[in-house]
């Protein structure tokens, strides 16, 4: 209750509150029955009088505590009203007397609210605790516990269980919860003649149960593949993802689970499963950010350590203790911190990177797997390669012949730039009769340089840029520094049309220099001309070590040949934005290309102009080395070849990624220092501010310390899944809850306290949870009880009065119906079109995704490969997670930057244009589409099937009949025009080139599209 005035005021009262009460008590003609203290009072109190009189002493006002029965009793005369301030002040007509008060902007009680606090009072005042904090209770059932429950709130509200749902929907139901996989249409033919127990306990024994577990957990756990903040650096902690996986498989008892999580490396003898098993508390951010204090992160990390605990085991929002005493629940300021004692000594010092000890060595069993699935795609690809090598001898021969004759009179491969000359900071900039560049004028710290001209040529391959020294440099040499010597920190080609403001970036694929110095582990230092390729300041080019008294030389090749339009001009950018500064190049030439491969990848002479230097009539006599190069840069252009070479290059360099994944990494993991560090009290939170001292302990208004357990982290796990504490058993049967019903029976799963929504059915809550605990914390016996329910089984059609009665479905008078999670619509698409790869473990994989996304975030720094081959099509819990851009097929999921627990669904435009564009779900389409194509079948038999795959259904005639009428118009359209169906066709992988059943391909990829985005292929019915 919200106020400002001292507790005399309320004793001011007294004397004309009975009066005032009796007057107005006649007004009320509620129910007389039994108010509960926790289920009706606690609620009013906290929403509207705890924020101002709870147990935060630094927000108290009047001194007056409502949250503590002693201080509530002071202004209640239990079974009294007339006689107790408390509701006087509630009811007053005296806008200065008024609780609560005006000025807290929280609205006055409505009648019915008064009402419960009249009556409470009137029956005695009985106090209580709030619900969560109540150990639960498993009262005695009729039946199956779920459908007692469930079956008795119906019946009070005069409701009934709607029918069991069609077989088909029951098993994509089941499985879909289980698996996070349809059925496919063996397991669909199986389930007419078997029983739905047993079809439970095959889900249950699959090892995709473990997946699907997983990917709620790790989103939770907050795991990702990267740091986050502004370096997001990668990390390899993929190893713990695994043996998630594996314990729900093993069905680990959930006690177990916690403890190896928090404490695996406390065990005697821990195994190297058991400590990866602690990387869930560190897989937080990790900010490496240059200026941060590495104290100040350290910290950041214990309070995630807490804060996560209290989310995730005891549905709690610990995070609001952590600058004061928690306003409503009973967590103080010091609790909070007695609790971050348990992380605060882990051997850490709040470092990111490579540098964010503790780690564990560790090498991954299942790596190997993908180690051969990668050689075994390099070995496929390599004749293909090979074979169009030798296959294009014969037309390099009859372009060796034109290019002989060309050449014939002398060749020039790199053509000097002219044009117009900038500099950001005033730097004069004068170019010359050869278009060479000279700086002159005032001389900047730091500066960039830009070229912009029109270009001749019909393409550009690459840029050369020479540097040379000049007398008014410094000591001669190749700039006016104070060193003479310069640094180039990164150069940017792009494309401007004339009269337009517009600039697109065009990519640099490769850069070499005639001088390279290698930066040490010690320190990243300037040199490698690699780094002006990545916008990074801190790197680049510099000749330092090489003398400066001569001409240097880089050239940059582009990663496709660039052919401008005749509006079209090219800008070259010269950054000089060095740390050291007053490094400005002094003088340069930039000249361009059009000639690939050889030329621009190497400082050599190119190709052509070593033809027309040697000066052969007989190309059988031409030097076999100066042939060779040329030969390389005719593949460069010849486009049968880069297919081949393309594809094979993309496989090689996933066999090296994963083969450096099945060797030792570096998983972070939680180990102890030997001297432990003290923890204090953070006065408001901050890190460096010290209040007490604190020690290990845990909030006792919770539950007490185990006997005889240690204070470690050991023991807290133990007090977490202790049968005393009244949370943790709830909290986790509440997230299955939620995982099979899309809502959990607390609609606040990361909020059981005073401020969280109160269970829809308390009783089914409190006996899933004691039976958890009785039965060891089985959570495979957990789900089966839950999914062999009637309630589970219901059919989700709705009727419109019980929509409008019960639009939430928190009776829960028929089954749930949801939006599939856009993770396990992916996976049903890879599933139903037959692309899945069901191998399980192993290092993380990339999904298709737009071009550019991860290089425009990064600027350059890193680049997005989607993964070749069989990885392409394994599940999404496997896709590499960066913190900075979750993967971009994906929408309403966790962003695993903090822990999540929630479930968010919305339905925008955007979702349904992933659906219909995203690469991945064309390319099951279009698989889908070719399998339709296979038989000799009649377009009723392709539809069925296709039907069968995605929907696990027969269609109906009249689906049947849009269906046909949808494929013969894509078909009609598309024999019409061929032109479009390759269009169609073109962006989607696996699609052969342009023949004659192209159109026939074009139209059932539509309709398969269509089926694959139809409301009930997406959605848990």
């Amino acid at each position: 209750m919200a106020g400002s005035v001292l507790y005399g005021m309320v004793l001011s009262m007294s004397v004309r509150s009975a009066a005032f009460i009796a007057a107005l008590l006649p007004l009320f003609s509620y129910s007389e029955e039994t108010v509960s203290f926790s289920r009706d009072v606690l609620p009013i109190l906290s929403d509207n009088c705890l924020s101002c009189h709870g147990q935060d002493e630094a927000h108290r006002k009047a001194d007056l505590r409502l949250d503590t029965q002693d201080g509530a009793m002071s202004v209640i005369k239990p079974g009294d009203p007339k006689a107790s301030d408390f509701l006087a002040r509630i009811l007053t007509e005296d806008a200065d007397e008024l609780m609560p008060p005006p000025k807290s902007h929280k609205p006055r009680l409505n009648p019915e609210q008064a009402d419960v606090i009249r009556r409470w009072i009137a029956q005695g005042a009985v106090w209580g605790k709030h619900w969560a904090f109540e150990k639960p209770v498993k009262t005695k059932v009729t039946g199956h516990p779920v459908d007692h429950f469930i079956t008795a709130r119906l019946s009070k509200a005069g409701l009934q269980m709607a029918p069991q749902a069609p077989a088909h929907t029951l098993l994509r139901r089941l499985s879909f919860d289980l698996t996070g996989l349809p059925p496919n249409a063996e397991e669909i033919a199986a389930f007419e003649s078997s029983s739905y127990e047993a079809q439970v306990d095959r889900l249950l024994a699959s090892p995709h149960f473990g997946e699907r577990m997983a990917m709620w957990w790790l989103d939770a756990a907050r795991y990702a593949d990267t740091d986050g903040f502004q370096a997001d650096a990668n990390r390899t902690n993929w190893p713990w993802r695994d043996y998630v996986i594996q314990s729900f498989n093993e069905n680990k008892p959930f006690d177990q689970f916690t403890l190896e999580q928090f404490a695996g490396d406390l065990f005697p003898d821990a195994t190297a499963e058991q400590k990866v098993a602690t990387c869930f508390h560190r897989n937080h951010m990790t900010n490496g950010e240059g200026g941060r204090d590495k104290e100040e992160s350290r910290v950041d990390y214990v309070i995630d350590r807490v804060n996560t605990t209290g989310t995730v085991w005891m549905g709690l929002t610990l995070g609001c203790t952590q600058c004061h005493t928690h306003k409503f629940d009973p967590i103080s300021h010091a609790d909070y911190y007695s609790m971050a004692a348990f992380f605060n000594s882990v051997d850490e010092d709040g470092s990111a990177g490579t540098k964010a000890r503790p780690y564990l060595s560790y090498q991954s069993p299942l790596a190997a797997r993908a180690v051969l699935e990668a050689q075994a795609l390099v070995d496929e690809r390599t004749p293909a390669e090979k074979q169009a090598r030798e296959e294009a001898a014969a037309p390099f021969a009859e372009w060796l012949a034109a290019r002989h004759q060309e050449v014939g009179l002398g060749f020039t491969a790199w053509h000097p730039l002219r044009g117009k000359l900038e500099s950001e900071e005033g730097t004069v900039l004068t170019q010359e009769d050869d278009a060479t560049v000279q700086a002159s004028g005032p001389n900047k710290k730091q500066d960039d340089y830009r070229l912009t001209t029109a270009i001749g040529l019909k393409r550009i391959a690459g840029l050369k840029l020479e540097v040379f020294p000049h007398a008014s440099h410094t000591g001669g040499g190749l700039s006016r520094g104070a060193s003479g010597e310069f640094i180039l920190t990164d150069i940017k080609v792009q494309v401007k049309r004339s009269g337009s403001t517009q600039i697109r970036d065009i990519k640099v694929a490769g850069a070499v220099a005639d001088t390279f110095m290698k930066a040490t582990k010690a320190a990243r230092v300037y040199g490698d001309v690699k780094g002006t390729l990545d916008d990074d300041p801190r790197n680049g080019w510099t000749t330092e070590g090489a003398p400066q008294t001569e001409p240097h030389t880089a050239v940059f090749a582009l990663a496709t040949p660039l052919s401008l339009e005749s509006e079209e001009e090219l800008i070259f950018q010269m950054l000089h934005r060095s740390t050291n500064g007053d490094a400005n190049i002094g003088r340069f030439r930039v000249s361009v290309t059009d000639q690939p491969g050889p030329a621009v990848n190497g400082l050599e002479q190119a190709p052509l102009e070593q033809l027309a230097a040697a000066r052969v009539t007989d190309l059988a006599k031409l030097d076999p080395s100066l042939r060779e190069r040329l030969f390389a840069q005719f593949l460069e252009d010849h486009a049968p070849y880069q297919t081949a070479k393309t594809s094979l290059t993309r496989a090689s360099s996933q066999l090296k990624e994963v083969k450096a994944a099945a060797g030792k990494l570096n998983v972070m993991v939680l180990s102890e220092r030997k001297e432990p560090r003290e923890t204090h009290v953070l006065l408001r939170g901050v890190w460096d501010k010290h209040g007490e001292r604190v020690t290990q302990d845990v909030p006792a208004a919770i539950a007490p310390w185990p006997e005889g357990e240690p204070r470690n982290r050991m023991g807290l796990a133990r007090w977490i899944t202790s049968k005393e504490n009244p949370l943790t058993a709830r909290v986790f049967v509440n997230h299955l809850w939620q995982m099979c019903f899309g809502a959990g029976l607390v609609r606040t799963p990361d909020d059981f306290g005073l401020q969280g929504e109160r269970p829809t059915h308390p009783e089914l809550l409190d006996w899933l949870a004691v039976d958890f605990m009785e039965h060891g914390w089985d959570v495979k016996r957990l789900l089966k009880l839950i999914v062999m329910s009637e309630a589970y089984r219901q059919d989700s059609a709705v009727a419109a009065d019980l929509i409008e009665r019960d639009p939430q479905n928190r009776l829960l008078a028929r089954g749930p119906r949801f939006r599939l999670p856009s993770w396990m619509m992916r996976d049903a698409a890879l599933t139903a079109s037959g692309l899945l790869n069901p191998a399980l473990g192993g290092p993380p994989v990339r999904p298709y995704q737009p071009d550019g996304v991860w290089e425009e975030n990064f600027m350059g720094r890193f680049t997005y490969e989607p993964s070749e081959g069989p990885a392409q099509h394994r599940r999404t819990l496997y896709a590499f997670w960066r913190r900075s851009i979750a993967p971009t097929f994906l929408f309403d999921s966790a962003q695993r930057r903090v822990c999540e627990v929630g479930v968010s669904r919305t339905n925008t435009p955007l979702q349904a244009l992933t659906l219909l564009n995203d690469t991945s779900m064309m390319e099951a389409a279009a698989t889908l589409a070719q399998q339709m194509m296979l038989h000799d079948q009649s377009n009723e038999e392709r539809l069925q099937a296709l039907y069968l795959r995605v929907l696990s259904r027969q269609a109906t005639q009249k689906e049947l009949t849009v269906l046909t009428r949808e494929l013969d118009r894509a078909l009609t359209h598309y024999q019409a025009h061929p032109e479009d169906a390759a269009k169609y066709l073109s962006t989607i992988p696996g699609v052969a080139a342009q023949n004659s059943s192209m159109p026939a391909l074009a139209a059932h990829t539509l309709v398969a599209s269509l089926v694959l985005n139809l409301d009930e292929a997406i959605t848990h019915e």
